[in-house]
């Protein structure tokens, strides 16, 4: 599963968002006046898994900026039930977690407050976001760093049990 083609957003809250991306290089980066720079990086000899945008769910193969500092990136393992697809994120003693809430969307969680949900198209790489909190309760980082998940890894997981009715060849090894 590639990663999307680079592309502006426009975000509610955040103004135009640009969104780089490099499927060679295993590269997502986030930008935009409004919010800090965020990159994630592939490390150059990582072990491909064809089922993650951005190559690989190993911890290890994978690094992560906001603003020039670095973060500590921890994603799920991504196997049978909808929860194994999370990724947590530790920035400046703050905690996230980006993590399925149904086949189609994702939350970014920051501290224990859901703040923000999108839904992204495979195909085109087309966003719908909905902002869970007001502006006032946001910070320019959990846009950029929302939307740079959701380019890594993709939104949304099939659940187990859609798993099961639906066959477990839409899972890959990895």
């Amino acid at each position: 599963m590639p990663l999307i083609a680079s592309c502006t957003v426009d975000d509610a809250f955040y103004g135009e968002l640009n969104i780089h991306t490099n499927d060679t290089d295993g590269l997502v980066e986030v930008f935009g006046n409004l919010v800090p720079t965020v990159s994630i990086v592939r490390a150059p000899n990582a072990t491909l898994n064809r089922f993650v945008p951005i190559g690989t769910r190993e911890a290890g193969e994978l690094t992560m900026t906001v603003g020039g500092r670095a973060a500590n990136l921890h994603p799920g393992a991504g196997k049978w039930t909808r929860g194994s697809y999370r990724v947590d994120l530790k920035l400046a003693g703050k905690r996230y977690r980006f993590a399925p809430n149904s086949i189609a969307t994702s939350q970014l969680i920051r501290d224990g407050r859901r703040i923000f949900e999108p839904s992204m198209d495979d195909e085109d790489g087309d966003f719908l976001v909905q902002w869970l909190v007001n502006r006032d309760d946001t910070e320019p980082a959990d846009a950029a760093i929302g939307y740079a998940l959701a380019v890594a890894f993709r939104t949304g997981a099939m659940g187990f049990l859609s798993l099961l009715i639906n066959g477990a060849e839409m899972v890959g090894p990895g």
